[in-house]
């Protein structure tokens, strides 16, 4: 916003100066247009200097100073004392464009209240006769429908980024956290764990034998089994736990506030619980899993999921040695 607002207000700021230095008629007011355009490049450098520095409150007033200075360049052309009209006023659409991309509606609405207010007070000022009352309705109705359309593909666009971010974390079959956003969470997560000094747990599981299942059932059968496992770790899990697809048939859960013991625990329940709800698949399935706890086995997250991956193993070993088809546990 603010280098955008820097840009507008340069951009007005040398017209104005331009349109001193070149030819122009007599009639115009040069000292008005002088201060106009030394506000404009005043204003201009704040922003740009200022930058992100500037409190919130502060740029919804961008908008207003430019009306003001617009009315103003409208003003000072000339024409009050006697000379043609010189196209001021098409300066409007720079505020109204303004804030119809970076402000919200209501916000985009009062500017463009104060536009239509603003000109109406210039334009009797100058008093163009007759003519005047078109000029008012030509030039707000263009400001108008230039806000309306401007904020409109704005909120649209702003859509479509917050889906695109949700789809970039998100994973397209089980619609749980995908690798990318799961890193995002554990960061976050280490964070917390360190500063209030609390545990958190690191699980991992996969689809046993999901291999055999492809290669029996096909594809589409794993697909269901995947997605089926999506639904249900969100169901038996904590609000505050966040599971995620990071692989082929891996998952990841993180634990906050929870030890080792208990992340076991909290295993053992999920393979009991997913595994009577993937028996609807087709073929009776069950789940592997393995888990770290931060501290114990590691700080970083390679560290907890090789540990991890080392307490699957265990129970995959297990589980073949045991079990020689498949079967639920």
């Amino acid at each position: 916003m603010a280098r955008f607002g820097a840009l507008l207000f340069s951009g007005g700021a040398a017209v104005t100066t331009l349109g001193l230095l070149l030819p122009h008629q007599s009639e115009v007011d040069a000292g008005g247009l002088a201060v106009v355009a030394l506000a404009s490049a005043l204003i201009a450098a704040v922003l740009l200097i200022g930058g992100e520095r500037l409190p919130s409150w502060s740029f919804p007033l961008v908008p207003a100073i430019g009306t003001v200075l617009v009315s103003l360049a409208l003003l000072f052309n000339g024409e009050r004392n006697g000379g043609p009209a010189g196209g001021d006023e098409m300066y409007y659409l720079w505020i109204a464009l303004y804030s119809a991309y970076f402000l919200g509606r209501l916000a985009t609405a009062a500017h463009t209240v104060l536009i239509a207010l603003a000109y109406g007070v210039t334009l009797d000022a100058i008093d163009p006769g007759a003519i005047g009352v078109s000029r008012w309705l030509s030039t707000v109705g263009l400001v108008v429908g230039a806000a309306l359309v401007v904020h409109l593909l704005s909120e649209r666009v702003g859509r479509l980024v917050a889906e695109l971010e949700v789809a970039a974390r998100t994973d397209g079959l089980t619609g749980l956290a995908n690798r990318r956003a799961f890193e995002e969470h554990f960061e976050r997560e280490v964070a917390r764990a360190t500063r209030a000094r609390r545990p958190f747990a690191l699980l991992l599981a996969d689809i046993d034998r999901f291999k055999e299942l492809n290669d029996r059932a096909g594809h589409v059968a794993g697909d269901i089994a995947l997605s089926e496992l999506g639904r249900a770790l969100p169901a038996l899990l904590r609000q505050s736990d966040v599971p995620a697809r990071v692989g082929g048939d891996e998952f990841a859960v993180l634990l906050p506030d929870v030890d080792a013991e208990e992340a076991q625990n909290i295993g053992a329940g999920l393979a009991h619980a997913i595994g009577e709800r993937l028996r609807g698949v087709g073929t009776p399935l069950s789940i592997s899993f393995g888990v770290a706890a931060f501290g114990r086995d590691g700080r970083t997250l390679d560290e907890l999921t090789r540990a991890a991956d080392e307490s699957l193993y265990v129970a995959k070993r297990m589980l073949t040695g045991r079990i020689p088809a498949i079967k639920l546990p």
